[in-house]
């Protein structure tokens, strides 16, 4: 039991300063804090639209930072996904983000947007590693919305000081598409059920339970009976490549436990001693091997292996 008392101190220390240093800049930021992403293609009559949807007057506007996305960037992001009809030539869709306080999750809502779900813009955003912040999409028109996730990444990065890597954003907006075909081709099932299916099967990931293709299949019909899904073969293997893709970008629980109980086999007893080395020799092999938005997964998964000792 000491052993493992050790063992569970080492991981959520390391993974606390981690967390912490990752996140510094975030934590800095003030709360209330402001960025706008517009679409370049907006006409001065659509981008009054969008402002006064978002609740903002140009006045306001002036005093917040602003990014622009443009068709270019649509393209590069959804070509992989869509189809250049359905991405269009004008980029039109904008985002307002506020910093949240510490804790208070990601919050969305939208406006003109008819195709993209809060739900679908919410789980997308917390793969791409938004955290604590309350966002808007808002199109002049109604429109389908998908390239407002690339808004929200961009002007969170902005918000920040950060960079989120074109794997993480790439695999949000996988996400976000894939959750969309479902809601659209799932009969006599809400998109609600879809989003919770999909943040389900997203936390057996994060905490490394799904370690294979047989292991995501298996969750994938345990996932059916528990929120009331059908999916088709096709259905399922789109939601298997998705979770593919997230595994991807996170540890799982064997690797930190094999480093800790490691560090515990070298330090024994006197670890507490050399705090510096083990917190160092903990991380170091996640660093070259992780991706953005990994570090909360290292945070819950120490969390749940903590509370298992104690709980």
């Amino acid at each position: 039991m000491k052993k493992l008392l050790w063992m569970a101190m080492v991981l959520f220390v390391a993974a606390g300063l981690f967390h912490v240093d990752v996140h510094a800049q975030s934590i800095q930021q003030e709360e209330g804090k402001v960025v706008v992403a517009l679409g370049a293609d907006l006409t001065e009559q659509q981008k009054d639209t969008v402002l006064e949807l978002m609740g903002i007057t140009r006045e306001q506007l002036a005093g917040y930072e602003v990014v622009y996305i443009t068709n270019a960037q649509e393209h590069q992001y959804l070509d992989a996904y869509l189809g250049s009809s359905v991405i269009g030539s004008k980029s039109l869709s904008s985002v307002l983000l506020k910093k949240g306080a510490a804790g208070s999750g990601v919050y969305v809502t939208t406006k003109n947007i008819n195709y993209c779900t809060t739900g679908m813009y919410r789980n997308a955003l917390l793969t791409a590693g938004v955290q604590d912040t309350e966002v808007i999409v808002a199109a002049p028109a109604p429109i389908s919305g998908t390239a407002g996730l690339i808004g929200a990444v961009k002007a969170y990065e902005k918000m920040e000081g950060t960079t989120i890597s074109d794997t993480s954003l790439s695999n949000a907006l996988s996400e976000l598409i894939t959750t969309g075909e479902l809601n659209e081709a799932v009969k006599n099932v809400s998109s609600e059920e879809i989003e919770q299916l999909m943040a389900w099967l997203k936390e057996k990931v994060a905490k490394g339970e799904l370690e294979s293709d047989a292991d995501i299949r298996k969750a994938i019909t345990e996932g059916e009976e528990k929120f009331g899904v059908t999916l088709s073969e096709e259905e399922a293997g789109l939601i298997l490549d998705l979770m593919n893709k997230l595994k991807s970008m996170g540890l799982n629980s064997e690797y930190l436990l094999s480093q800790a109980e490691k560090l515990y086999n070298k330090y024994g007893a006197d670890i507490v001693n050399h705090a510096d080395e083990v917190i160092s020799e903990a991380v170091s092999g996640a660093v070259s091997n992780a991706a953005d938005g990994v570090w909360q997964n290292i945070k819950n998964t120490v969390k749940d292996f903590w509370n298992s000792l104690f709980g």
